[in-house]
């Protein structure tokens, strides 16, 4: 078991509806970057004191936020993306002011963004994707497009594939509200494959299983699917009894397991008190073989983190009903187990200090302490 210490909280009051934790000013020390619902960041030291409280958007949502180095300078920078479909750059001086570095406007919200070198170039290229339809991959230096593709509806999810037998060849895999998954090559953004299902695609991953590598992707005809990289062709298909939310491959032991959840709406429109839901949503792990190994059920999952320790791995998991769970990765078993009274939006884990920092639909943020029991 794990023992949690509570080392502190703060209060605003509006939804926090992520986190991150990193070296923003690039002093040495990583600070914790919390985004609001209104368009608020603000930055706190890991003992919970507020360096500064930023006004990024206008009455418009921040999704999400990352802190790294983007233009191979080895000084971070932070990027944010939200409602507003602004996707910004800022550099952190040590006063923590910001100070925009570029920006590039979607036509609608952004799903999310990752980075990776895409097109061999040395520097890592920032993937964008937007419910505006578009997928865009940016030059880091500035913010221009370098090539960029449409679906028939908004985009949910990417990742970025790399041929073990040729490095240098990557592709993008992205899912999409159409119900298509897609392929397009690196280089330039050309269409190399793509497959319809009948419904909205909320996730997609890649799992390597026993020499063979798969795409898994999920959604709103709450199947999960699992299609052969090579030959395209589906080779499983897992019934599940709600939306397929999230799906992620993870290192244990010498193979990969693969990490699923789905997602309810049962509360948006219920008069019952969520305490007193009983949701059909749940968290499962398979195996190499496509078998499940282990399950939580009647979990409604907001966040996951995976962390690595030395002698521990295990998944921070943020749930509807305000449980922070922390789940050992390999076997499932249960860790710890901290209740507060709203949703956790999100958790995130500082490696050095052994902190974790939770946020709350409340505008709560809490700090805890990992010790063993």
């Amino acid at each position: 078991m794990i023992d949690l210490e509570e080392k502190w909280q703060y209060r605003i009051d509006e939804p926090i509806l992520q986190i991150e934790i990193g070296d923003v000013n690039n002093n040495g020390q990583n600070e914790i970057l919390a985004a609001s619902k209104s368009g608020r960041l603000l930055i706190l030291s890991l003992t919970g004191k507020v360096l500064a409280d930023k006004k990024i958007t206008e009455k418009s949502s921040i999704w999400k936020v990352e802190v790294r180095d983007i233009d191979g300078d080895d000084k971070n920078e932070v990027i944010i993306s939200g409602l507003d479909g602004l996707l910004s750059v800022f550099k952190c001086n040590s006063s923590y002011e910001l100070e925009i570095f570029w920006k590039h406007q979607f036509g609608a919200s952004i799903s999310g963004f990752l980075l990776s070198d895409i097109n061999n170039d040395n520097l890592s290229e920032i993937i964008a994707y937007s419910i505006d339809k578009s997928l865009r991959v940016l030059n880091p230096l500035d913010g221009s497009l370098i090539w960029g593709q449409l679906f028939e509806d908004g985009i949910g999810d990417a990742i970025v594939w790399q041929d073990p037998s040729e490095p240098a060849l990557r592709e993008v895999i992205a899912t999409g509200n159409d119900g298509t998954v897609r392929i397009f090559k690196g280089i330039n953004g050309e269409l190399s494959w793509f497959k319809r299902f009948t419904d909205k695609l909320r996730c997609v991953s890649l799992f390597k299983s026993n020499k063979e590598e798969f795409i898994v992707c999920g959604g709103d005809d709450k199947m999960l699917h699992f299609i052969d990289k090579k030959s395209h062709n589906e080779i499983k298909t897992i019934q599940c009894q709600e939306y397929v939310w999230k799906c992620s491959q993870f290192k244990s032991m010498r193979n990969y397991n693969l990490l699923v959840s789905t997602y309810s709406f049962d509360f948006f429109d219920s008069k019952i008190n969520i305490d007193d839901l009983e949701f059909n949503s749940k968290l499962m792990c398979f195996n190499q073989d496509l078998d499940m190994i282990w399950k939580i059920e009647n979990v409604n999952v907001e966040s996951i983190s995976h962390v690595i320790l030395k002698e521990l791995k295990f998944f921070i998991i943020g749930t509807t009903k305000g449980k922070t769970l922390l789940i050992e990765d390999n076997k499932g078993k249960i860790l710890a187990e901290i209740k507060k009274k709203s949703c956790v939006n999100d958790a995130k884990f500082d490696l050095d200090k052994k902190t974790l920092i939770t946020c709350c639909d409340d505008g709560s943020l809490f700090a805890y302490f990992l010790g063993k029991s």
